[in-house]
This record gives structure tokens, sequence and C-alpha cells, in this order.
């Protein structure tokens, strides 16, 4: 039996593999919408199964006559008849693509799959298409016990933009001392929908009664006890866990959205929500959902595999737990690039656990693994996180951010008892911890506390000098120069702790912030230059050696255009 169940794992991890290795073979092979599922891709082109294996498709029947491989003849086929050539689906409407390539266009539609879906000319050709997605599964909501509440938004116009974040207050049921035990969303406009996060607010929180614009939560709202996004049909808590609603818990919540509108629609709009199922006769522990991962992310554009690292140290874990705390559940999230994400758990060093392993992720098809046997983490515990891309259909570099376009690397795990955990985030900005940082920890010698505050004793000549010798926005005047070099010195301006306090900077609504780091940044270019050319002249020996003069102007005319 054991041989059986390996070589069937075996046999599906081959075709998993399969089906990835030839989308490499068709222009933008690993970004082909799904006809009928809006925001979904659908990552075996050439196969009847959105996911890939089994038996092909029109344009996968036409892919295997044609050797597998992209030809002019296969680009310039209309294989699922709709009118449009194989190579306008996919963004080659020229056939010039060659593999490796990136695609002049992306793709727009399936070659495989008749569109318009529902059109008279498609329907009949489109019976095999499955468009509804999996139903969802929570036994313990059929208990008589449990009661269920729908939160919406009223209906909403959503703005003309392609990521748009707004925020809404809700008063959660308080006749009771309850559990939140699951949730399912309510998907008006499928359309934009990308994801929903509910966070527990404070009792003090500002109720924000009609959906507002907002960030990632907010001061007073900062534990997720709910989340959705594409893919997912709902959440059901472990047995032995629930969220803590009503009069012992949370009294109030604020729902997020994700809107995603990349076609710049202004007429949509939405009503979308989620369901809450919760119960009177509670679980022996309360939960929260805590998030790790990176903050930063630089991913360069035609890659096979880009690999990025996260780590919450010992001493990270320190500081946010003040006892042991047990996991229940774990997911994993990247957008459309995402290829690969692990989770580790780490004691003295040690791997001792694997929290998610997941060499197949899909950003269309979310995994939530649950754990039968809880597993344990102390204070003093590392928790790291690798995320692998693949780029190789991108023309630029791609960054950390809120849009499908951008990417994201953070793992969420279900983790009780909430009493034990300070703060439910654990998150690096490349080796730096947020976590020490927004703490005001010393980091690499860095008080941030003092480099941020112009009147402590020990910055404010040198903010003096920035203030009367640099203009922002200007070229570098002679005396801003030497006061630059003098400030490039501090610790908060070295390495990965200086380059994170500029990025925050450049995220700063703070005029005074913004003003400071572009009168700093006037001289960067020139004190580069001086820099080159005395190392140029150090590794000459004599001026017999000296660099050719056309090479320096030649440097000179690169650095500046």
């Amino acid at each position: 039996m054991a041989k059986g169940i390996c070589l069937c794992l075996c046999l599906l991890f081959a075709s998993t593999l399969g089906f990835k290795y030839f989308q490499s073979k068709i222009p933008n092979g690993d970004s082909v919408p799904h006809p009928c599922k809006p925001n979904y891709l659908w990552h075996g082109v050439g196969h009847r199964n959105e996911l890939g294996g089994g038996s092909r498709n029109p344009f996968g029947e036409d892919f295997d006559a044609a050797g597998k491989i992209w030809t002019q003849e296969l680009c310039r086929k209309d294989s699922d008849g709709d009118g449009k050539t194989n190579g306008e689906e996919l963004g080659d409407p020229n056939c010039v693509w060659r593999e490796n390539a990136i695609p002049d266009k992306n793709a727009f539609s399936h070659p495989g799959v008749c569109e318009p879906y529902n059109s008279d000319l498609c329907r009949p050709k489109n019976t095999w298409v499955q468009c509804e997605l999996e139903s969802f599964k929570c036994d313990a909501i059929n208990q008589p016990d449990v009661k269920n509440k729908t939160l919406r938004y009223p209906q909403t116009q959503v703005p003309n933009l392609e990521t748009n974040y707004f925020c809404m207050t809700f008063e959660l049921p308080n006749d009771g001392d309850y559990h939140l035990i699951a949730t399912t969303p309510y998907i008006d406009n499928e359309y934009v929908m990308h994801h929903i996060l509910l966070f527990g607010c404070e009792d003090s929180v500002t109720q924000e009664t009609t959906p507002t614009q907002c960030g990632m939560g907010s001061d007073k709202c900062r534990t997720i006890i709910g989340a959705w996004a594409v893919g997912g049909n709902g959440e059901c808590a472990h047995k032995d866990v629930g969220f803590r609603i009503g009069q012992k818990g949370f009294k109030f919540a604020m729902m997020q959205f994700h809107w995603n509108n990349p076609e710049l629609r202004s007429d949509y709009k939405d009503s979308s929500g989620m369901t809450l199922y919760y119960t009177p006769n509670r679980r022996p522990n309360d939960a929260a959902i805590m998030m790790v991962g990176q903050d930063y992310l630089e991913i360069p554009p035609g890659k096979d595999r880009v690999e990025v690292d996260a780590k919450c140290s010992a001493k990270d874990t320190n500081m946010i737990f003040t006892g042991p705390v047990y996991i229940t559940k774990a997911f994993n999230h990247m957008h459309y690039l995402g290829r690969e994400e692990y989770i580790d758990q780490y004691r003295n060093g040690v791997k001792i656990n694997t929290l998610t392993n997941e060499p197949d992720y899909s950003y269309d098809r979310p995994r939530f693994l649950e754990y039968e046997t809880t597993i344990k983490i102390m204070p003093g515990d590392e928790i790291r996180t690798k995320c692998v891309f693949k780029s190789s259909s991108k023309s630029f570099t791609t960054f950390q951010g809120d849009a499908t376009s951008d990417e994201m690397c953070f793992g969420f795990l279900t983790v009780h008892p909430i009493t034990n955990v300070r703060v439910p985030w654990c998150v690096s900005w490349n080796d730096i911890s947020l976590i020490q940082l927004y703490s005001n920890q010393v980091i690499n010698g860095c008080d941030r506390t003092v480099f941020t505050n112009a009147s402590h004793p020990e910055m404010v000549e040198i903010y003096r000098k920035i203030d009367q010798r640099c203009l922002p926005l200007s070229k570098c005047l002679e005396e801003c120069k030497e006061v630059v070099k003098e400030i490039k010195l501090h610790p908060c301006m070295q390495g990965d702790i200086g380059e994170s306090m500029k990025w925050f900077a450049r995220l700063s609504r703070n005029v005074d912030v913004l003003t400071f780091y572009s009168k700093i940044e006037s001289c960067d270019l020139e004190i580069l230059r001086e820099q080159m050319l005395n190392e140029m002249g150090r590794n000459t020996n004599g001026a017999s050696q000296v660099l050719p003069h056309f090479f320096i102007v030649s440097l000179l005319i690169f650095m500046f255009f």
C-alpha cells in the first residue's frame, strides 16, 4: 500500500512538473486568464483540467501535433475556433516570439477555450469547461447552536485605479460571549474582488460606517480574525480554537477590501462581504492570525528562479511571545509570479518542524494546511520563510506591493492562546527586523528614535547644517556635499538599515521627512563620481598607468545620463 501511495504521489508530482515545463514553451504560458473565473489563471494551458494533466483541449492537441514547440503554423492557427489566432490570444500577434524571450503583449484570452465563453458561437464548444468553485465544507457550522451574521458593504463605486484598499467598521454580535468559528465570502463583483481581511478592533475604535480608503489595517484594528482571497471558499477554524467576539471579546471589526481593477473601469460597483459563523459553546482556546514573511521584494525581469528569504529571529519571537504558542493552521500568500513557498521552525539553529511546504504554489488555489497535532512555538525559536518567484515573462522589475501586478511573500499562521501574543506579526525588510525597528531597538548601531529627532542633542547640529546648506530637488551645492558626506557615516545611513530608513521615508506623507531626504540625495551622484574617480586613481601605479581620457569621459557620461 505504501509503495502504491508513493507511486501515485510521484506520478502526480511528475504531471505537475510536466505542465509547468511546457508553460515556458509558449508565450505567456504561465499567465493565461481563465475564461469564466475572473482573476483566475488557467495553469495547464493545453489541458481540459485547468491545473494540468489529463485529456487535452483543442490547443493542447495542436501543440502536441506541432512537436510541443511554438511554431509559425501553431501561432497562426485558431485552435478553439473563436476567430482569434493562438498568437493573438497568447500575446504574440506577429508570431515572432522565441523561447526565453519576453512576449510583445500579455495573454488576454485562452487559445483552447472558445471566447466569449457564453456566446452563441462558443457555448456548444465549451460544455467541458468547469466554472464552478468547490463547495465550502465545515461540519461545525451545521450544529444547532451556531448562529450566523453577514457583514456587507453598501453598494459602492469602485475607483478607476488598479489597486484600491477600502475599510469599513462593523459592530459584532454583543448579546453574548462567542467564538467565531468559520467565515465564508459573499462576493458581489468577482471582477474586482481580490481579498477580504477582517480585523478585530479595540473598543475605542472610531467607527467608519461607510467604506473609506485605507491602508493595511489600523492602529486600533490589528488582529486578523477572518480572511478570504481569490480561490478560497471559506475558513473553518480548528476544533480547539475560535476567535473571541462579543461581550468578552472583539465588539467591533474592520473589514478591509482589496479591489483589483486593472482595466481601470469607472462603471464597476461592489457590495461584497463576509458571513460570520459563531457559537456560545466556546472552544478551549482563543486564537489570532499571525503574519510572517518579507516586506521588501525586488524581483528582476526575465528570470526562471528568484529566491527570497525572511527570518523571524530568536530575538523577535522573544519580543512578540510572552509564552509558548500553538499553531493549528497555516497558509502561504504570494501573487502570480509565486512558484514555491516554505515556512520552517528552527530551535537553537536546528530545523525542528516544517510549517508549510508548497513546491507547486498557485495563487488561484490557496492551500490551508491544518495540523491535527498542534505545533508548539517557543519564545526564542526562529520562523524562516522562503519564497520562489519566476519572472521570465516580465520585462521590468517587480517590487513588493498591494497590486496583483506587484508581489508578496507572506505566511499566515493561526496561533493560540492570544494572551501569549504581544504583536500578531513578524516581518523582515531585507535582513532588518521590522519588529525591532518599530520597537525602537538599536540595530547595527542605529537608534531610529535619535536619528529621526531633529531636536535631539546628537542630531541638532547636523540637521541645522543640512537645512542651511542643502536645497531639495536641486543640483549638488559644494557646501552641501561635505555635510552629506558627514551624515552618510551615521549608522542609520549604512547598509540595509540605511536603505530601509530611506525606503520608508519615500512612503512617508511627512513633508519634513521627504524634504530632509531629498536634500541629502541631491549630492548622491556627485559623491559617487568622486568615489569612483578616487578608486580609479588608487588603482593606477603612476602617471604612465592613468586611464585613457576617453574612458573617464565615457564613464562620466554613463553615470549622468
